[in-house]
């Protein structure tokens, strides 16, 4: 895995026919997140809440060509495994096309440098090139701001009696971002 300097991996990319797509991962609570929002002067809009924590965990993945993207909702911690089987059985078939590699670009999570991750894209890296972020500029991934999107519009100011409901809120942003990469384009379009 190679520090990213990214004109010249843009340029590499470009040369080689590459995608590139920046990967993160989300975890999306039940408990409401309140952000600003309209309201009469004196009637302070109010959300209930049951004091469940029940959190919802999301890998994604972005490319910067059509903001195409991709999803794999997670029942289990963040690990390596978890983490492999979303590039092996989500990222990749979804990006990579025939002799033009993707080009990953992920953050400093552990499991993404685990050895165990390691040693499967050296041994994919026919397909998967990876590029590391520098420690701590989270605002270098693309991906981070694509979870601005359905946390403004389908869990901020809302209530989700059960985790089924934030699940069912948060797949049907999803999958309109997926339809509808125009909403998601402006949003990458410093990354371009």
């Amino acid at each position: 895995m190679g520090a990213l300097y990214v004109s010249e991996s843009k340029k590499n990319a470009k040369t080689e026919g590459a995608v590139i797509v920046f990967e993160d991962e989300a975890s999306f609570q039940q408990t409401p997140t309140l952000r600003a929002t309209w309201a009469r002067v004196g009637c302070q809009p109010q959300i209930p809440t049951r004091g469940e924590r029940h959190t919802q965990k999301i890998f994604g993945a972005v490319s910067l060509n059509h903001a195409h993207f991709t999803y794999l909702h997670q029942q289990e911690y963040f690990q390596w495994e978890t983490y492999l089987a979303f590039v092996d059985q989500v990222l990749v078939p979804t990006f990579y096309r025939r002799n033009h590699r993707v080009y990953l670009i992920q953050d400093n999570a552990s499991y993404h440098k685990k050895q165990e991750s390691c040693d499967w894209f050296a041994k994919h890296r026919r397909y998967v090139q990876v590029f590391q972020l520098p420690p701590y500029w989270p605002e270098l991934n693309a991906t981070e701001r694509i979870w601005k999107y359905p946390r403004q519009h389908a869990t901020h100011n809302r209530f989700f009696a059960k985790p089924e409901h934030l699940c069912a809120a948060l797949f049907r942003t999803f999958d309109h971002a997926r339809r509808h990469p125009e909403e998601i384009a402006s949003l990458l379009q410093s990354f371009n």
